[in-house]
């Protein structure tokens, strides 16, 4: 039990000793003894001040009455509350007391079969008891509260806990509750925490509590120093942002963080105008093809009638090919704006995504992304998936804690080992006495032995029969290894139960996870962006072919009018092939006209998909994220002088409460 108390509390001083550990700190260890209401019996504040300046004098500021030097000779003098130690350089520790209520005071309440009881009345009772911890304030601040409650052997049976665990230790448990007192309500954080259990004549006698709000100040130093902005008028630039595209209209420019969001968006927006005129101009070309081509079809048709209407006809399908040529002309000239429209939406899209990804806070978690182009972003973030991958992050999180915890439990081997040699012992004992034909446990034994009904002669050869069996290589190799089985065992319940109780680790891997989907989703929209500009950057490559042969058959027809009296042998097959033709730029136009369709599908879509992330934003910007910079605001204001006695200007500070309970 004494391990368990004395492991909560390092985990707790480690918090409250986070800051000021390379300047002048004053250290405060609040140790108070409190009854089940709350009534303070005594406080003792153990104070200590680092000197990290080796100063000759400390000037320090204090309540406190009753100053005693607890670590050394050297002096002071109080003036008020002016606290001034004759340091000549080292640390000082010293205690006092003090009338001022601590920043929390456990309260206990009990019922037994729905009637308050008190824990004296509850050791002669039996029925279905509910016990409630909760952590009177006088005034709001958040504190880390965690409460240890031994529990007896026996007369406590069915727990049913809630924001609380039972810790197992040599056999013996402790109820350990923890909750968050002084927490906006928003964030969800327990005040208190609750034990259902069948009662038997059950003996609680006390608890600890430890409390500190030091690490929450820590955090919200460290967020103060990390961040140089204007959080509210950075939030009111993305309301802004967020608004425009919500109605559709163009991004106005920003200076903070979101200045590099608007030129994109812009750029994107009018890449996808340009990419749809160009659609629209191949399409009103291939209206123009498909017309001329049917010209030329009829032409032909009529040069095949016979010779006379044959020059005519060669000079209607001249007239077709000029208007072919001029058609696949404006058609691939709009070839290029078209490439460029593409390859600028895929501009666009990366810049948004590295964008996104500078943005994403990767870098301060260690992780450096290369900027995202066409020809890398498969390699880049296929590596980046494979880092984020969070079965790999959680076994390497388990690895690090276990190698900072097994030694830690080490440490303890000497009271393992002892627990369970005496545990073997009992066992060879009774192994003993049923060879020697006495079926007793090791306890019975024992108490024979004091009742006189062992003889002293018996006796000492049972025990040279034990001691002898002791020191056998067996009983020692099975000893050893029980006690690295055990060893073991507390290594793997300490690292899982800090892994799931430690809100830095499941956040960063709840972040990871979202990390991971969040890049997945990235990949494949790039990579659907990236199969549409290489499939039209195919299309007009076609394109500009099929216009170089339409300039051909152009030449090829302005020589067959100057010679249409020698072709009359050939118009039937002329005809023909005009037929074909014009089936064929009927499929064009038809094609370009799905073209422009598409892209204006496409450009309708991306816009409403901007239009619906905004909407879908704002309302989270303008609530859920004001309500995070409320909250954060108040928290840091509520714990910049969270002490228990005075601060000195310029003195950092560190404090936890150690309150015990007297429930009896």
């Amino acid at each position: 039990m004494k391990k368990i108390v004395a492991l909560l509390m390092a985990v707790l001083m480690a918090l409250g000793c986070v800051p000021g550990l390379a300047e002048n700190t004053k250290h405060e260890r609040v140790y108070a003894v409190v009854s089940a209401d709350g009534t303070i019996k005594s406080i003792t504040d153990s104070v200590r001040l680092e000197n990290a300046d080796g100063l000759e004098e400390i000037l320090d500021q204090t309540i406190l009455t009753d100053i005693q030097n607890a670590g050394g000779k050297e002096t002071f003098t109080l003036d008020g509350e002016a606290l001034t130690w004759k340091a000549k350089g080292k640390d000082i520790a010293y205690q006092g007391t003090s009338d001022k209520t601590p920043a929390l005071l456990p309260v206990v309440t009990l019922t037994v079969d729905g009637e308050a009881v008190s824990f004296a009345e509850l050791k002669d009772m039996t029925g279905d008891a509910v016990l409630t911890v909760a952590y009177q304030q006088q005034e709001k601040l958040p504190v880390l509260a965690v409460t240890v409650l031994p529990l007896p052997e026996e007369g406590v049976t069915d727990l049913q806990l809630e924001n609380a665990a039972v810790l197992s230790e040599m056999g013996r448990q402790a109820l350990v509750g923890w909750a968050v007192p002084g927490a906006d309500d928003k964030l969800g954080l327990p005040a208190s925490f609750t034990a259902s259990f069948h009662a038997d004549h059950a003996d609680l006698k006390w608890m600890m509590t430890f409390g500190t709000s030091d690490p929450v100040e820590a955090v919200c130093k460290e967020l103060d120093e990390r961040t140089d902005l204007d959080l509210h008028a950075e939030m009111d630039e993305v309301k802004r942002l967020l608004t425009a595209m919500q109605n559709g209209e163009a991004l106005p420019e920003t200076t903070g963080k979101t200045k590099g969001i608007a030129p994109k968006v812009n750029e994107l927006n009018n890449g996808l105008t340009q990419l749809n005129d160009g659609a629209a101009s191949l399409a009103d070309g291939a209206a123009q093809l498909s017309s001329g081509a049917s010209e030329l079809k009829e032409g032909s048709a009529a040069l095949a009638d016979g010779a006379v209407p044959l020059a005519a006809g060669a000079a209607n399908a001249q007239t077709g090919a000029a208007a072919l040529d001029e058609g696949l002309a404006a058609l691939i000239a709009n070839n290029e704006a078209l490439n460029t429209g593409a390859e600028t939406l895929f501009a666009a899209v990366l810049d948004t995504a590295n964008q996104q990804l500078a943005g994403a806070g990767l870098d301060a978690a260690g992780i450096t992304i290369p900027e995202l182009t066409a020809a890398n972003y498969a390699d880049i973030l296929g590596g980046m998936l494979a880092q984020l991958n969070p079965d790999a992050l959680r076994e390497a999180a388990f690895a690090q804690v276990e190698a900072a915890v097994r030694p830690q439990v080490e440490e303890s081997a000497d009271q393992v080992r002892s627990a369970v040699e005496a545990a073997a012992r009992q066992k060879v004992l009774e192994a003993v006495l049923q060879a020697a034909g006495q079926e007793m446990t090791a306890e019975q034994y024992t108490q024979a032995v004091k009742a006189g009904m062992v003889s002293a002669e018996q006796a000492a050869m049972v025990s040279a029969a034990v001691e002898q069996q002791m020191a056998s290589d067996e009983v020692k190799a099975q000893i050893e290894e029980n006690v690295q089985a055990q060893i073991d065992q507390l290594v793997r319940q300490n690292v899982e139960s800090y892994l799931a109780s430690d809100e830095t680790v499941t956040a960063k891997l709840a972040m990871a996870q979202t990390a991971y989907d969040s890049l997945s989703a990235l990949k494949a929209q790039l990579d659907q962006v990236h199969t549409f500009v290489t499939g039209l950057q195919a299309y007009t490559a076609g394109t500009a072919q099929a216009a170089e042969g339409a300039a051909q058959l152009h030449a090829g027809l302005t020589q067959l009018s100057a010679g249409a009296a020698s072709l009359s042998d050939g118009a039937a097959t002329l005809s023909a092939g005009a037929s074909a033709l014009a089936d064929g730029a009927a499929q064009l136009s038809t094609g370009a006209g799905a073209l422009k369709d598409g892209m204006q599908t496409m450009k309708d879509t991306i816009v409403g998909a901007e239009k619906e992330a905004a909407r879908q934003l704002l309302p989270y910007v303008e609530n859920e994220l004001a309500d995070a910079l409320r909250i954060y605001e108040e928290t840091r204001e509520s714990v910049k002088n969270s002490g228990y006695d005075l601060r000195p200007e310029g003195m950092k500070a560190v404090t936890a409460y150690i309150i015990r309970t007297d429930l009896q």
